[in-house]
This record gives C-alpha cells, structure tokens and sequence, in this order.
C-alpha cells in the first residue's frame, strides 16, 4: 500500500535517473499515479524510466537514511492550512542548435517528441539539464543566460495540480503562423509583419522559415 509515510524509488527528472525517499513530487502520490511513479525496488524504477543509466538509481536505501523533508515543504512552509497550496509550473526545454541555447516552451518541432529516444535526447525539465547536455562547450552559464522565452501549444499543468485541463493555447494554426518571424532575404532581416511569402506558409516549409521568436529567426538565418 503506498503512502506519504515511507520511501519509494522515483524518476527524478532534474538528474535523470531514479532517487529514493519521500521527496518524491506530490502528484506522484497521487491514486492512479503512484502505481506507475512509485517502487518498491531502485531496478524497478530505472527499468522504466532510465534504462540507459549505468549509475541508476543514484540514492538507495543506504544513502538516505530518514524520512523528508518532503517535495513540497520548499514551498508549502508557513501556510495556513486553510490556505490555497501554492502553484508550481512545469516547463519543458529543448535545445536550439542555431542559437547556441535552449528554448521555453513546447514549440518544439514534432521530430523531437516522435519517439522516446528522441524525448530523452531533446526534451528536458530543466534550463540547466538542457544547457548542460547541449551546449557544455558554450558553458551552462552562457547558455542559461541567453535562453529563449519560446511558446506552449499547450499550457502546461502545474506540477502539483494533476488533473488540470490543459487547454491549446493557439486555436487557429493558420492564422497563429502569419503572426510568426520570417526571414526577408532581400533585407537581411527578420520580421513579423504578416506579409511572408505565400509558400513559407505551405506545409513543408513552415518548419524551416517560420519562427515563434525573433531570436530564433535571426540565429537560423544569420540575419539581425
């Protein structure tokens, strides 16, 4: 029977691998999920979520040895208990080779998200985990420091609220893409002015020449 109570092996998606106690996010306690978040075992857990890790889990029952503090005490101290909980977001990140940083967001092209592999390898949690795995070279910092506010089709639930609706942020596809950035390649610029070409707003050619953020544009282009 699981709890709140005790420890249990679970994906810690900021370091990619499995940990172990109670510090686990509270919606994994949640009935429906902690069947599939929560175990008994570390090899039960890295099996599912990080079969590729060679030092998973990374904490066991040798290493931590008492309960908490739990996931939510960083943000749930000092509130009455009659007090709204607090929201914390979700985000996902995904690097952006042309501009040497990682992207906010969930515009991602779909190749990134066709296959679990690819999920892994483009899709992250964390600024950090994103800037650390693409651009190490750049530095972390260089790449944190340049992020891109980019756009969710879909508005992220908030980590602690489960069974929110996520609802499309964008209701019309073609008219969303006349609002987006396009290179002028007589001008040598980038511009959201609505009047690209009739083809970079044909399917095929969208994905290369239109862009939720000047930023984007410019890096993919060399222009700006």
């Amino acid at each position: 029977m699981y709890g709140a109570a005790r420890n249990y092996y679970f994906p810690d998606y900021a370091v990619n691998n499995c940990g172990y106690g109670i510090d686990y996010p509270a919606w994994m306690a949640v009935s429906g999920f902690e069947k599939f978040y929560l175990f008994q075992t570390g090899q039960e857990c890295c099996d599912r979520f990080f079969s590729g890790a060679s030092d998973c889990p990374y904490e066991n029952e040798n290493t931590v040895t008492q309960s908490g503090p739990y996931y939510w005490n960083s943000y749930q101290d000092f509130v009455p208990n009659n007090g709204a909980m607090p929201v914390v977001y979700n985000h996902t990140y995904y690097p952006d080779v042309h501009a040497a940083t990682c992207v906010n967001g969930t515009d991602y092209p779909a190749w990134m998200a066709s296959d679990v592999d690819f999920k892994r390898l483009y899709l992250f949690g964390t600024l950090e985990g994103c800037c650390v795995h693409w651009f190490t070279e750049a530095g972390k910092d260089a790449c944190v420091g340049k992020v891109i506010q980019g756009v969710y089709a879909v508005e992220p639930c908030p980590e602690n609220r489960p069974e929110c609706n996520n609802a499309p942020t964008i209701a019309n596809v073609t008219e969303h893409r006349k609002t987006m950035w396009y290179p002028d390649m007589d001008g040598h610029k980038c511009k959201n002015d609505g009047a690209m070409p009739s083809w970079m707003l044909a399917e095929g050619y969208t994905s290369h020449y239109l862009f939720n953020t000047r930023a984007q544009c410019c890096a993919a282009f060399g222009f700006c």
